[in-house]
């Protein structure tokens, strides 16, 4: 058991090293910086598959981020940026919300924690449970990783990874992303 906990942190260490020298190295031909990427059409990611358990009891699973715009956003409420960058989330979900589906992947969180967090910053979308999120993360095949808290990715209505932040993002850069993959889709 501990030896998976040790290949676990090693996994999530190494899948880290590589987002963070991919976001370094351009990681492709589309616009990037050193924490935003985006990704033209053909050198997007496909979403593999899972399913999994909400926040608030409900099932989720990845056809649910298909034809449509997505966001997902990996936080947790110990999380100092997390806490920077939930109003703007909320800002872009309320604002776009009818044309794009927001998701939150919830990590090393307890429940009640999660929850008060979500109340407290009034998230209008529903977040991955803690013990589920790690079946979620590895279906974003690297692009999202536990290790790199917040992370955000914008899917295109084909689930592939359109863009993605590490670190905070704020409102502008988030609704730029999402209006980009948005005109992309038509």
């Amino acid at each position: 058991m501990v030896l998976l906990a040790v290949l676990g942190v090693l996994a999530s260490a190494v899948a880290l090293a590589l987002a963070l020298r991919q976001a370094e190295d351009g990681g492709g031909r589309g616009q990037s910086t050193d924490l935003v990427q985006q990704f033209l059409p053909e050198e997007r990611r496909v979403l593999g598959d899972f399913s999994v358990e909400l926040l608030d009891g409900r099932r989720f699973d990845q056809s649910d981020l298909i034809g449509t715009v997505s966001v997902v956003n990996v936080w947790g409420s110990w999380c100092g940026p997390c806490r920077t960058e939930a109003p703007d989330l909320v800002r872009v979900a309320r604002r776009l919300g009818d044309r794009v589906n927001f998701l939150g992947i919830n990590v090393r969180d307890n429940p009640a924690s999660a929850q008060a967090f979500e109340r407290a910053f009034e998230i209008p979308y529903p977040s991955v449970h803690p013990d589920d999120a790690g079946t979620a993360i590895l279906a974003f095949d690297g692009a999202l990783t536990a290790a790199a808290v917040p992370s955000t990715v914008v899917l295109d209505e084909q689930g592939r990874v359109a863009a993605r932040v590490v670190g905070p993002v704020d409102a502008a850069t988030l609704r730029g992303l999402v209006l980009d993959a948005l005109g992309a889709s038509r």
